[in-house]
């Protein structure tokens, strides 16, 4: 079993549950509703979940969820990327300093939060509408350990503290119809986080597989990373994971991840995304036109990228 620190302690959960106690006698609908941009930052109840979305302004549409959590067990991940994302804890089971690029209804901040006593996890977020959500809605609470700054996830990384180095990066930035910026997808972006990851650091991006550059993605991201690993879920999300220090086989990978499942006693099945697992070196069999792809620069965005984001 991979050892926890000596000091570990878990945070008190009983500190998040009394922050969302109003939630429990609030009737199911809309609790939360916003105008943010382009958006409208809508949080629903549906019985014991709460869901956060981006609904588009002109046609009051969203496809896509940008946070769920279930009233009853804050700290258990619904959805299957969310946990599929907690993998970097595989490649750095003690985390000192993480770093988040999208926060969202921070689901995966407050679980790191709680697990991880010792660790200053470090967020950006361009939205600060779905950040008030957040704080109001999904239990979250900032701290010197806990911190969103309000700007472009690439920005943050390029201006703040540029010596500082992280275990973990992870990228989850998609806006309500699902267009995921073009700037935090390229390979200058990646060789970015690479320079600011520590030598045993792994980073972790969420992708949509509808996505009609998911090869391109993914082409990119092996540019940057010796080892690419991908976590899929069913035919909606993708977890890439990319690290550049020793590589890890499949067996390796799971039972990592059930020594983590075991030590913390997460609510949801680390070991069971470990298993789901697809190692570089099939990937080129499970990503259709992946060896056909082109790799993505800042100064050459393919035709179209952006035809998604001006419908």
């Amino acid at each position: 079993m991979m050892d926890r620190p000596k000091s570990w302690q878990p945070m008190n959960l009983a500190a998040i549950q009394q922050r969302l106690a109003w939630l429990q006698q609030q009737p199911d609908g809309i609790i939360f509703c916003k105008a943010s941009g382009v958006h409208y930052v809508v949080v629903r109840k549906d019985k014991y979940k709460i869901k956060l979305a981006l609904v588009e302004k002109v046609n009051l549409y969203t496809d896509l969820l940008q946070s769920v959590f279930d009233i009853n067990n804050p700290l258990h991940l619904v959805s299957e990327y969310t946990q599929a994302m907690l993998l970097g804890l595989v490649w750095q089971s003690q985390p000192q300093r993480i770093y988040i690029a999208g926060f969202g209804g921070g689901r995966i901040p407050l679980v790191l939060h709680h697990y991880f006593p010792e660790t200053v996890i470090e967020c950006a977020d361009v939205d600060p509408i779905a950040l008030e959500a957040a704080t109001r809605c999904f239990g979250v609470q900032l701290d010197d350990r806990l911190t969103v700054a309000i700007q472009d996830g690439r920005e943050y990384l390029e201006q703040h503290n540029p010596d500082m180095q992280y275990d973990i990066i992870m990228t989850d930035v998609f806006f309500g119809n699902g267009y995921f910026p073009h700037r935090l997808a390229t390979q200058e972006f990646y060789q970015l986080c690479e320079k600011r990851l520590s030598s045993e650091g792994v980073v972790l991006v969420n992708l949509l597989q509808r996505d009609e550059f998911y090869a391109e993605k993914i082409k990119t991201f092996q540019s940057v990373f010796s080892q690419v690993c991908v976590c899929p879920w069913k035919d909606i999300n993708s977890v890439l994971i990319g690290s550049n220090s020793a590589i890890l086989e499949k067996d390796e990978i799971v039972a990592r991840a059930k020594s983590l499942q075991d030590g913390y006693q997460f609510s949801f099945p680390l070991t069971d995304r470990a298993r789901e697992v697809i190692l570089g070196t099939e990937l080129a069999e499970a990503v259709p036109n992946l060896e056909k792809a082109q790799i993505l620069h800042d100064d050459a965005p393919p035709v179209g990228y952006f035809d998604s984001w001006l419908l």
